[in-house]
């Protein structure tokens, strides 16, 4: 076998203009816009030199009719002292001093920045424990209410509801106390104390032995009951019912203290 060995002569490539196509002489119409020198017709409006009606505004010198009105003078009626003391202003004008109500920088840039803080920060305690608290506890409810107070300053929320609720339910609690001892309490009260009263009245009576002597003979039973409100001087009317040993039955009224001393009422 015969390896025939074939030799191949490596591409080259033609001339290859790397000029970009403004820098091409003599050719104008293959030349870019703003390269055609001395052909205003074909060159960009700011490189009309000499040709004002083809420049751009601001490019017009010594043509104050068609120049920028930036680019003239100070007026005829200004003196230089009043444009020299306005100067320049900074880009964005002006920037008020810090802390003022006027410099906004650093805030957020939304309608209501407020609520989109306060949605940031934790809930405030609730107030509800304050009005259970001063309910049952009266003044001593000042306590949590000053506590959930800090607790809710430290968030950033009011401590107003705090002391709303302490001041609200004191006053309430207040009424319906005085309410509940004055309407309840005391007459519960009173009608203990008579019925004890009532009871050692009860006991002296049969106990003593004045009321056998009185009627002869021996009491069997008996029982006494209230006959009107105590008086001032702390004596309350009893009618008092005995039966006798005979069968008969007997009636007194008395007057007695709330020890249980008793007499009869002088006629």
């Amino acid at each position: 076998m015969t390896t025939v060995e074939t030799h191949q002569t490596p591409y080259e490539p033609g001339a290859y203009s790397v000029a970009p196509p403004w820098a091409v002489h003599g050719q104008p119409e293959t030349a870019a816009p703003w390269a055609g020198a001395g052909q205003p017709e074909t060159a960009a409006p700011w490189a009309a030199n000499g040709h004002p009606e083809t420049a751009a505004p601001w490019a017009a010198n010594g043509h104050p009719e068609t120049a920028a009105p930036w680019a003239a003078g100070p007026a005829s009626g200004a003196s230089e002292a009043e444009t020299a003391e306005l100067g320049a202003l900074p880009f964005g004008g002006t920037v008020p001093p810090y802390g003022s109500p006027g410099n906004k920088h650093g805030q957020l840039l939304v309608r209501f920045p407020h609520e989109v803080l306060g949605a940031a920060r934790p809930d405030a305690p609730s107030w509800r424990p304050v009005v259970a608290w001063t309910f049952f506890l009266s003044v001593l409810g000042v306590i949590p209410a000053m506590r959930r107070a800090g607790k809710a300053k430290a968030y950033g929320r009011t401590r107003l509801p705090y002391y709303v609720a302490f001041l609200l339910t004191l006053a309430g609690g207040a009424a319906f106390w005085s309410a509940l001892v004055s309407d309840v309490a005391l007459p519960l009260y009173r009608h203990h104390v008579e019925s004890q009263a009532t009871e050692a009245v009860q006991r002296k009576v049969l106990g003593d032995g004045r009321v056998e002597a009185a009627v002869g003979t021996t009491v069997k039973s008996g029982g006494c009951v209230p006959a009107g409100d105590r008086g001032a001087d702390g004596l309350r009317a009893y009618d008092c019912t005995f039966q006798l040993a005979d069968g008969r039955s007997a009636t007194m009224s008395i007057m007695a203290d709330l020890r249980g001393n008793w007499e009869t009422p002088k006629r």
